[in-house]
């Protein structure tokens, strides 16, 4: 069976959903504005070596992904485009490693196309690409630090000593960039993922032997900027080792747990990560059982699983957990999916094949009675008997965007569903998500703009910010408020991450510990006389605090709120500036 993959369209789906429309939404704070601040202070300081967040040391996280968008920002400017660039692009090369992966794998080019378009259009790939985060860009370097080993056993296999060599180079060098995004990760997943398979595979003399080139390649890779930071701040390899790897999974004692979650966590993560393609999952269970992991020829197949469930199972057992932390395990998933429907279509090119075809229809059944069901609920039902609006009286827009993608996607389900070809079947199945993917970046509801992307806000406040003006900012908002106003002076109230920062040794900026409380307003006010002092808090913890604390806040000459009918209660989900003097 030969099926035929429209490059082109492939590449204008990419640039739609991946690039044109990445800057509609504004930056959400926190993670997206700290991970544009920090780049920008790199920037504007020519510290290219030292990472910092409101002028204070920030050493979460190495440099890579710095750096990476840093240089966007040079070439777009300050903005949520220039933000998101990297991610997106990562996530379009971490594709292609898929699909040239694949092709390789089964021989088959038309797998490694659809593999790859099968990537792209799963939900929690397509969300953390087209989001500025430091993980597209962590998960690329681990897929090629992967599948760059993969290559290298072949070689090793097959004697071919110098594109054995070549290929350990490129792991090492993977690796290496993996590390100084992420950490050590860099080299936890690989190994979680290789050496099973190795073991599966009884290839015990690669297992001493392979490893050694691609751990120089990393160190040759990590050690320039090692060697920098050390000198620049000697306290950093203490902290990122010690505070942010061992302490955070208890190796010193008791763990610092961040983002707690029970063992289940990753596969809810799965089932809604890789949403469209459990639809098929029988079609594509037949023919992994076709395939078979038995025999010389199935050991592509037996790498992918192991792959996909050594980090899969190592991650599921950390106490912490983020969706994004599984984003790794996908390339794998995206190989065996194209590859499962590949091999079930091999005995099926009229395209009636049962297991694809019932699954679709009931899908289109249930999505032409629940989809206007639901949003009859979000528009009528549960403003008018739950007064819960998701949507204003002025969006009803939205609404409008949410039908229609509804409409497109059954038709791409009913279409897919009625095609013979079957390259034009599968084509449609991955093209139904397109019209979601779409609306997503223009169905966010206002007050989620309104609680987390503060750009609007803080531009209708800029008049009230001078040179020497002092912010006070709360730990959730800090990173906005430095990006829309260049600064990096702020008195933060509950630092959270910028609390290393602000007390290591070396630290500069000492006496903005002092403002940690809300009772210390009133202090700086004392130690500030005549100077404007701006305050922007959280609305809900603003209003909250006013209320449990008889005197948190000195008398306010003024409270502007980025939504003008928020409560004044902890029900409100806005922001609020406010003056003093």
């Amino acid at each position: 069976m030969k099926l035929k993959f429209n490059i082109p369209a492939a590449l204008l789906i990419f640039v739609v959903l991946y690039v044109l429309l990445i800057g509609v939404r504004p930056l959400f704070s926190p993670d997206e504005a700290r991970y544009v601040e920090i780049p920008r202070e790199m920037l504007a300081d020519h510290d290219f070596v030292t990472p910092r967040l409101n002028g204070a040391r920030y050493f979460e996280k190495p440099v890579m992904g710095y750096w990476l968008i840093a240089g966007a920002v040079r070439v777009f400017g300050e903005n949520a485009f220039a933000g998101r660039f990297m991610p997106a692009m990562s996530s379009g090369l971490a594709a292609l490693i898929v699909l040239l992966l694949a092709a390789k794998m089964t021989g088959k080019r038309e797998v490694g196309l659809y593999a790859a378009g099968a990537y792209l259009l799963m939900p929690l790939v397509f969300i953390i690409g087209t989001t500025c985060t430091l993980d597209a860009m962590f998960s690329l370097f681990v897929t090629a630090t992967i599948a760059s080993f993969y290559c290298a056993v072949e070689g090793y296999l097959e004697k071919k000593r110098l594109n054995c060599v070549l290929w350990l180079l490129a792991t090492g060098a993977a690796a290496g960039c993996a590390f100084l995004t992420k950490g050590f990760l860099a080299f936890a997943l690989p190994v979680m993922a290789v050496l099973p398979w190795l073991i599966w595979e009884k290839r015990w003399k690669a297992i001493f032997v392979l490893p050694w080139l691609p751990f120089v390649a990393a160190l040759v890779v990590i050690a320039p900027w090692a060697i920098l930071i050390h000198q620049a701040q000697p306290d950093f390899w203490r902290y990122f080792v010690v505070d942010e790897h061992l302490n955070r999974f208890g190796f010193m004692g008791e763990a610092k747990v961040e983002h707690p979650h029970g063992p289940f966590y990753f596969l809810l993560t799965l089932l809604w990560g890789a949403a469209e393609w459990f639809l098929l999952s029988p079609a594509i269970g037949y023919g992994f059982g076709k395939i078979g992991v038995r025999g010389e020829k199935s050991s592509w197949f037996r790498f992918l699983i192991c792959w996909f469930a050594g980090p899969f199972l190592f991650l599921s057992a950390s106490s912490g957990k983020l969706p994004t932390y599984i984003l790794p395990c996908f390339p794998a998933i995206a190989i065996m999916i194209s590859a499962g429907l590949f091999r079930y279509f091999e005995e099926r090119p009229d395209g009636k094949g049962k297991l694809f075809n019932v699954p679709l229809i009931v899908f289109a059944a249930v999505g032409v009675i629940a989809g206007p069901v639901a949003l009859i609920v979000i528009h009528y039902v549960l403003p008018k008997y739950f007064d819960v609006a998701l949507y204003s009286k002025g969006e009803t827009w939205k609404i409008f965007i949410l039908f229609n993608a509804l409409v497109l996607i059954l038709f791409g389900v009913f279409a897919a569903f009625t095609e013979k070809k079957v390259s034009r079947k599968l084509s449609y199945f991955m093209s139904a998500v397109i019209p979601a993917f779409i609306a997503s970046y223009f169905v966010v509801p206002q007050f989620v703009y309104d609680a987390r992307g503060m750009e609007e806000f803080l531009e209708e406040c800029r008049d009230e910010i001078t040179p020497d003006t002092i912010i006070v900012a709360h730990g959730s908002n800090m990173h906005a408020i430095s990006l829309a106003y260049h600064r990096t002076d702020l008195y933060v109230i509950f630092p959270g991450e910028l609390t290393y920062g602000l007390t290591c040794k070396e630290a500069e900026e000492k006496d903005r510990i002092r403002n940690q409380g809300v009772t210390r307003v009133q202090e700086l006010l004392d130690r500030n006389p005549g100077r404007k002092v701006v305050m922007f808090f959280p609305a809900d913890r603003y209003f909250s605090h006013k209320s449990r604390f008889s005197t948190p806040f000195p008398p306010a000459l003024s409270v502007k709120k980025s939504i003008p009918d928020d409560p004044e209660d902890k029900e409100a989900d806005g922001q609020v500036m406010v003056r003093f003097q």
